[in-house]
């Protein structure tokens, strides 16, 4: 049903031979509590907010005829996003790049926009401006792309701005592990908070807290000022140096022959001195 996409409500059938039935609700919250499409805008859940959304959907469902009652539908996704600003699309695109050589994180791997297509290069654009991963049971992803990029790409519409937006998505079993509550309207409001947090945390397994990379001078300037023993400050040393203008972490802990678990402690060293070990291109 398109009719109510304008306004930031898609809504879907789904069926199955265990279910006949159901409905499926896909909202931009922002659109929908603006009434105007919102480009650059972010949702921030609180009760006053949720209210809203809840008896405009009341109203979507009159129109539509479907008497269910909102409390009975399950929060089955969420996203959590946060936007960077920079000044060039250039510094959105370096950021982006350092992403896409982070190291593996177990049992995630990254999903590319047509990789079940036989035309990689009609999705080009969207891969080399973007990148995700997502794990096996697709209860969590977590995506960087340039959001300037994909608003002139996909809306056509061109903003001054050049942002970097992180987002993270949850599915079902991610939200009701994440929430107390069982309702979607207090799991909605339970997330909203959590929004800093859950990033930081994700970021924190990704060793990506600190991806505005400094040069590499600065950077051995750094380890050779830090607290660690001079055994330590070597390894750091070498990874800095191989992880200038490298394909990967992976490739450099395999050419820096260092056992995985060890290189992720030495990655962890590297967010104490509050820096990440990729550093600008020499």
């Amino acid at each position: 049903m398109p009719q109510f996409k304008d306004i930031g409500v898609e809504i879907q059938l789904g069926q199955s031979i265990s279910h006949p039935c159901w409905l499926i609700l896909i909202i931009n919250p922002s659109l929908l509590l603006a009434g105007t499409y919102k480009p650059i805008a972010l949702f921030q859940a609180d009760k006053e907010s949720v209210q809203q959304i809840k008896h405009r959907l009341r109203n979507i469902l009159d129109k539509i005829g479907v008497d269910r009652r909102l409390k009975e539908f399950k929060l089955s996704r969420y996203d959590l996003t946060c936007n960077l600003y920079y000044k060039h699309r250039a510094d959105v695109q370096d950021r982006i790049d350092i992403f896409k050589k982070s190291f593996p994180i177990p049992h995630y791997s990254v999903i590319k926009f047509g990789q079940y297509s036989n035309s990689d290069e009609q999705f080009k654009g969207a891969n080399k401006h973007s990148w995700t991963i997502e794990n096996k049971s697709k209860s969590c992803a977590f995506s960087v792309y340039d959001k300037s990029y994909e608003l002139e790409k996909r809306h056509d519409i061109k903003i001054d701005e050049h942002i970097l937006r992180l987002e993270l998505r949850f599915g079902r079993s991610k939200i009701t592990k994440l929430t107390k509550a069982k309702d979607w309207e207090s799991q909605l409001i339970e997330l909203g908070s959590q929004v800093e947090n859950q990033q930081h945390k994700f970021l924190h397994r990704l060793h990506m807290m600190h991806f505005d990379p400094v040069s590499l001078p600065e950077l051995l300037d750094r380890i050779n000022a830090s607290k660690y023993r001079e055994k330590t400050k070597k390894k750091l040393r070498r990874i800095a140096k191989k992880a200038n203008g490298c394909v990967s972490l992976a490739a450099v802990q395999k050419d820096c022959r260092i056992k995985k678990f060890e290189f992720i402690k030495l990655l962890g060293k590297f967010e104490e001195m509050e820096t990440g070990c990729i550093s600008f291109k020499s």
